[in-house]
């Protein structure tokens, strides 16, 4: 059972990998590329942030199509787009060049992770989607962990544009890949599938889904804008170097792995709704701790202290990254290729809206970060109180 779970992963693991690398494997660029492209700071930032921003819009778009065509055919096009950017990526010889690049790559990236909620829904009841979510999940954890090590490395011996050689060079694996791996066929021909504009409207007056989705997107932005923060203020602003980011990363990246394989085991144990609920108190402490160390403790700032107030942050993320996905899809009835593409379209277009205002005031400290981190988790926790706020008229899925 467990290699036949682990097969099932895979093929949403490579679609959602390649995304993840396009930010990881940069990461450590952000403090030199200013000088190196004759922009600034900010203009770094934009650079993560303007991925994301694209990378939202992509999720609607192909999670509309993941509902009407062939996935394998909708992948294999969108990889191919990704590996064309990331070559002009590489070629970039100006901030404003790479900004707008960047834009393209971020919306080339998307079908894999707009895609991976649909096929995961798919796969079985909602303890097989718990435990494949969770999978998938710890096997992308790794990818934060090891992409700064190999991207600080290709940046030091070959510069910065090798990262997006490297980039397109494993899209083009991940392509020819995918044309040997098993994907549920394309949705049959049904002439009274509603539009895309009317399944989306569906799924946004669905107040479960509704509320599940936004929670999980808000835990999803604290976590995230911390860490696209993280390089500047660890190597800029606080005098480390490039490997105080990296053990960090590795730090709150491994009890986050242990924490979302137990998950599925916890949803069994103690129901579905506690473990999600339990994993947003968790994130609410982690984020209240470091506004409390950036506002009365500065004196204290450092990269130890950093990482053992995000700890909770992580564990918390990890507790409801499988139960939070599969809880929100359980209220999509049929339209998971859509739901799939808001879900991802709501998480990673607060992120690009969280790491962007952050983004000027990184120069001043943590303060912005910190307080964008208490904000995201007062609303992750708000936003899953009001979906589990019981209504007995309200249909439990939306009406097809």
């Amino acid at each position: 059972m467990t290699r036949t779970i682990f097969l099932l992963a895979l093929p949403v693991f490579l679609a959602t990998g390649v995304s993840m690398l396009a930010t990881d494997l940069y990461l450590p660029a952000i403090p030199s590329l200013p000088e190196m492209l004759n922009g600034d700071a900010v203009g770094a930032q934009y650079t993560l942030a303007i991925f994301f921003a694209t990378f939202a819009v992509g999720q609607l778009v192909f999670g509309a199509l993941a509902d009407l065509y062939d996935r394998r055919l909708i992948l294999t096009g969108s990889l191919a787009a990704f590996v064309a950017a990331s070559v002009a990526c590489a070629m970039a010889d100006n901030m404003g060049t790479l900004i707008l690049l960047r834009a393209v790559q971020g919306f080339a990236a998307s079908a894999g992770t707009a895609l991976a909620p649909a096929l995961l829904r798919e796969a079985g009841d909602d303890s097989v989607v718990v435990r494949l979510t969770s999978i998938v999940s710890s096997m992308e954890a790794a990818l934060p962990a090891m992409a700064p090590i190999l991207g600080a490395w290709l940046i030091a011996a070959f510069g910065w544009q090798s990262t997006f050689w490297f980039m397109a060079l494993i899209a083009l694996l991940t392509m020819l890949a995918f044309q040997n791996l098993a994907f549920p066929p394309a949705p049959p021909p049904d002439p009274d599938r509603p539009a895309a504009a009317v399944r989306y409207w569906r799924l946004l007056r669905s107040r479960r889904f509704m509320g599940h989705q936004v929670s999980h997107a808000f835990a999803f932005t604290g976590l995230v804008v911390f860490i696209m923060a993280a390089p500047y203020l660890l190597v800029t602003y606080l005098g480390h170097t490039t490997m105080a980011f990296i053990v960090m990363q590795i730090c709150l990246i491994v009890p986050f792995v242990i924490v979302a394989n137990l998950a599925g085991k916890l949803t069994d144990c103690f129901g579905i709704d506690a473990v999600i609920t339990a994993g947003a108190i968790c994130q609410m402490i982690g984020g209240v701790a470091m506004l409390l160390l950036v506002v009365s403790r500065p004196d204290l700032l450092s990269a130890v202290s950093l990482t053992l107030v995000m700890l909770p942050v992580a564990i918390g993320l990890g507790f409801r990254s499988g139960p939070g996905f599969a809880r929100a899809m359980t209220f999509c009835g049929k339209h998971t290729g859509s739901a799939g593409g808001l879900m991802m379209f709501t998480m990673m277009g607060m992120a690009a809206l969280g790491t962007q205002i952050v983004a000027p005031y990184l120069v001043d400290g943590p303060l912005a970060v910190a307080i964008t981190m208490v904000t995201s988790c007062t609303m992750s926790l708000a936003a899953l109180l009001f979906a589990l706020r019981p209504d007995s008229s309200e249909p439990v899925t939306v009406e097809e």
